[in-house]
């Protein structure tokens, strides 16, 4: 591509190829738009939204991130949060996917690994 392409590319292309291209660099990973429900898939990501849902038992911490595919929520019952995960933080998540509500497909309860950015 060259740098005329760049300069005419939106701020979300380039963000798009950005993310995908860091994402290419972690062995071992999925793209989040070849993940299929009920299947254990690993994918690595830019935090792109966390939300915290309070309810009257406990609360759920929903995490997206996005690889330059698509997006996936990692949702973790009963957290509040996670230590060191923020926006804009490079994350692998790991699990089984699902989709138990509309939108993105989700993780309940995944592993994560923190990367550096």
């Amino acid at each position: 591509m060259s740098i005329l392409d760049r300069l005419h590319e939106t701020s979300e292309e380039l963000h798009k190829q950005q993310t995908l291209e860091w994402c290419r660099e972690v062995p071992g990973v999925d793209h989040a738009q070849d993940c299929e429900e009920h299947a254990r898939r690993k994918v690595a990501g830019i935090v792109e939204g966390i939300r915290l849902i309070p309810t009257s038992s406990s609360n759920t911490l929903e995490v997206t991130i996005y690889d330059g595919t698509d997006r996936i929520v990692g949702v973790w019952l009963g957290r509040k949060s996670i230590p060191g995960v923020n926006l804009g933080s490079h994350l692998i998540l790991e699990g089984t996917v699902g989709c138990f509500r509309p939108g993105p497909l989700q993780i309940i309860n995944p592993a994560y690994e923190l990367l550096p950015g």
